[in-house]
């Protein structure tokens, strides 16, 4: 539906600009053949300006330190993980329920270009950062287990802000 409607907006507009240029010959035909080629492959731009790898490092019989290491396009922040309620959406660790998944450390974090203090968008004091950054948390296992769970974040430049897709991770400690 919405390319449809996308094809029907390009069409009047087309259609609309040809009727009110003398000079221009544009035919129907080719209005028509150019909403067909927008129905057929449609432009979209999907924006991903935070990279992020995990590792999994096993620093003892038991203990396990996950790091989510981010690359972040210019003038684009990821946030961090300790924000006032009403800010950004922080940077989170979440674990799936685990029986075998003991305590946890607080995350710790940092950056390549680390920003704190106010921020206009939000109108308050916060901690981002840019180029790049890394969150890190320990956890302990009771026994063999795979650990799964995600990452949350959000991401802002100067203009918006979006909400990627968790990105998720296991561990598998034998």
């Amino acid at each position: 539906m919405k390319t449809y409607l996308l094809s029907l907006i390009t069409l009047s507009t087309i259609l609309l600009f040809s009727c009110q240029s003398a000079s221009s010959e544009i035919s129907v035909a080719e209005v028509v053949e150019s909403a067909e080629v927008l129905e057929k492959e449609p432009i979209i731009q999907v924006l991903e300006p935070v990279k992020w790898v995990y590792t999994a490092e096993k620093l003892e019989e038991n203990q396990y330190k996950i790091t989510f290491n981010a690359t972040i396009e210019d003038g684009w922040y990821v946030y961090s993980s300790s924000v006032d309620e009403d800010g950004p959406i922080p940077t989170s660790i979440y674990f799936d329920e685990n029986e075998s998944l003991g305590a946890l450390s607080d995350i710790e974090e940092s950056g390549e270009e680390t920003k704190d203090g106010y921020d206009e968008m939000f109108d308050m004091d916060i901690k981002k950062f840019g180029h790049a950054a890394s969150f890190s948390q320990v956890i302990n296992i009771n026994g063999a287990a795979t650990i799964t769970g995600y990452l949350e974040f959000m991401t802002c430049d100067s203009m918006q802000c979006l909400f990627p897709d968790p990105i998720e991770f296991t561990v598998n400690a034998n």
